[in-house]
């Protein structure tokens, strides 16, 4: 009732006031709503100087700013094939995010001491901490998305604040022992700055960068944070500058009984299940991907250079490039891939076939510039790849997709085979009317890619289908192969790509066909 009567007669706190004002650029596109809020919180700085009361006033908004913030990253994730859009979007999110960091830094350093001697604002002073980290992590992401260099976090600045706002109200052993309430919530986005260090790296481009960001954010809640140096937490600094958190296997004497030392163990172990769980369920977690804007073989991927990096293991080139210039044909879209190499020497007729240029090779692939790219190319998708020289497709993977320019792109193939072949799977049907009638045993036909071992792929046998339809351990029939008739088990499932799943398999023998083999109505003549 007190606040009716004050906002009729003109008397709205200034709380009050600056969520209005933050609230108001809400419905705006997330490019107008940051230039809004950013110009409004350069006009209001002085007078959060004056009446000291920034923190207060940030911990009302902070809920929708981060809403326009993770609004425009969502955006980006979204827009990783507009270069445009995209660009829009870094160029109005990176300064917005360093405004609202400088607000806060500012802030904290004049009044958290202040706030710290009355019991009553622990809490503000800890939600503020927390909410300074999150900024610093999100200012960190984007800049790097933007410009991706081996930016240092600022830990001389975040280890001392974060132990003296944990120390409040309490013992910091205590607090660390239950994370709970505003000191939780502190310790996770502390832990996701962790996270982030051994994260980005130039390795990642764009949207890759964007999804990492978002598995640690995820998994961040299992990392063990511990005032003492153990086996379960060896991450820790060594120094009072801006190097990040390694492993130590020992703590300086003048360091013992001091800082934060954190556990990846669980962590890590967290994200191998969800790897796994990914690769079974061949779908992301609704919490991972509540929009449903991200690709399977892409966050795969992702995950993969995750494990390396968490377990301290840095992924090395195979083989050096060099420089090369040329065209050849570029294929897409699995059937029609399949189709293509089935019959190699007739001209395409697809749609999916563009002519691209060559920028570099190695042994194990080449990299392509897709100069009219259509939005297709994605991490993880097979293609396949012939020069005008070639009798036969070869087959590849992208590895790396660089938007550098509207309609231009940089794809980076990893080679997996010369000499593929499309074959017909053949496998007993689980139900059969015609067997039920008839005696006769029915087969399912399933469509595949077939290749054979050369140096890209370590000399395995390799089964590619448009679906997860194979079953590890099943014995699979391949009748009238360029070798004769084939049989396969298959030993696991290697990769799930953009639109395919890759087998492991294992040559038995060369077969004959099952005698009194009758197809059946799933399979697809070829």
């Amino acid at each position: 009732m007190i606040e009716k009567l004050m906002r009729l007669f003109g008397r709205e706190s200034r709380e009050d006031q600056a969520v209005a004002i933050v609230a108001s650029a809400l419905p705006l596109a997330p490019v107008q709503a940051m230039q809004s809020i950013s110009d409004w919180l350069a006009q209001e700085a002085p007078r959060f100087a004056a009446r000291k009361d920034g923190l207060q006033i940030l911990r009302r908004i902070d809920p929708d700013l981060r809403t326009v913030a993770e609004s425009a990253i969502n955006g980006m994730v979204d827009a990783h094939a507009n270069h445009a859009r995209s660009t829009l979007l870094l160029q109005t999110t990176v300064p917005y995010c360093d405004t609202i960091l400088r607000t806060y830094t500012e802030a904290l350093k004049r009044e958290v001491e202040m706030l710290a001697k009355k019991p009553q604002y622990i809490g503000l002073v800890q939600a503020s901490v927390s909410s300074w980290l999150y900024w610093i992590g999100r200012e960190h992401v984007v800049r790097f998305v933007r410009e991706p260099r081996m930016d240092r976090l600022p830990w001389h600045e975040i280890r001392p604040l974060v132990e003296f706002a944990l120390g409040l109200g309490g013992t910091l052993a205590a607090r660390l022992a239950r994370p709970e309430g505003e000191s939780g919530r502190l310790q996770k986005q502390l832990a996701h700055l962790v996270l982030l260090s051994r994260t980005l790296s130039p390795d990642l481009q764009g949207r890759q960068l964007l999804i990492a960001d978002r598995i640690a954010d995820t998994l961040a809640s299992f990392i063990h944070v511990s005032q003492q140096h153990s086996d379960s937490t060896p991450f820790g600094q060594v120094s009072d500058d801006d190097n990040p958190p390694t492993m130590l296997t020992q703590v300086p004497t003048k360091l013992q009984g001091r800082g934060l030392y954190y556990g990846l163990e669980k962590t890590l172990l967290e994200l191998i299940a969800l790897e796994n769980l990914i690769s079974t369920q061949h779908k992301l977690p609704q919490k991972l991907d509540p929009a449903g804007e991200l690709q399977v073989a892409e966050t795969l991927t992702v995950i993969k250079h995750l494990k390396n990096r968490w377990s301290g293991r840095e992924a090395k080139r195979l083989a050096e490039r060099r420089a090369i210039s040329g065209t050849l044909s570029v294929a897409y879209e699995f059937a029609a891939l399949r189709r293509l190499v089935s019959a190699a020497l007739a001209p395409p007729k697809t749609q999916t076939v563009e002519r691209c240029e060559v920028e570099d090779v190695s042994a194990t692939g080449l990299g392509l510039k897709l100069s009219r790219h259509k939005g297709w190319a994605k991490i993880g998708l097979v293609v396949g790849i012939k020069t005008d020289k070639d009798n036969n497709w070869r087959i590849g993977v992208l590895r790396r997709v660089l938007v550098r320019g509207q309609g231009e792109v940089f794809a980076g193939v990893q080679m997996w085979s010369r000499d593929p072949e499309s074959v017909r799977l053949t496998v007993k049907a689980k139900v059969s009317q015609w067997e039920m009638v008839s005696q006769v045993q029915s087969y399912d036909n399933l469509l595949a890619l077939y290749l054979r071992p050369d140096n890209g792929t370590a000399q395995q046998h390799l089964l590619l289908t448009a679906k997860p339809e194979l079953q590890v351990g099943q014995l699979y029939a391949a009748p009238a192969t360029r070798d004769g008739d084939l049989s396969f088990r298959v030993l696991s499932q290697q990769e799930i790509c953009v639109d395919c799943v890759v087998y492991r398999c294992e040559l038995l023998t060369l077969a004959p066909p099952p005698v009194d083999t009758v197809a059946s109505d799933r399979g697809e003549v070829q």
